[in-house]
């Protein structure tokens, strides 16, 4: 879990630096990892899969795979 200043310094900087888009790190995952579930997530809208598919063993297996094709 990000600390609170810590986010508050990811944020402020990030505007600094022009983003538009400011996604703060959770230490979960590094930023790459996230990028890909992001994809992924948006191909859940684009394909109308169950939200959140990621973790739906229906697509579990496919997801694996997106991964794969990504890294």
């Amino acid at each position: 879990m990000v600390a609170l200043d810590q986010a508050g310094e990811f944020i402020i900087a990030s505007i600094d630096s022009g983003d538009f888009y400011i996604l703060c790190p959770d230490n979960d995952v590094d930023r790459e990892a996230d990028n890909k579930r992001m994809a992924w997530a948006m191909g859940d809208v684009i394909e109308n899969r169950a939200p959140l598919s990621r973790w739906h063993p229906d697509y579990q297996a496919s997801f694996e795979e997106f991964l794969r094709q990504q890294a």
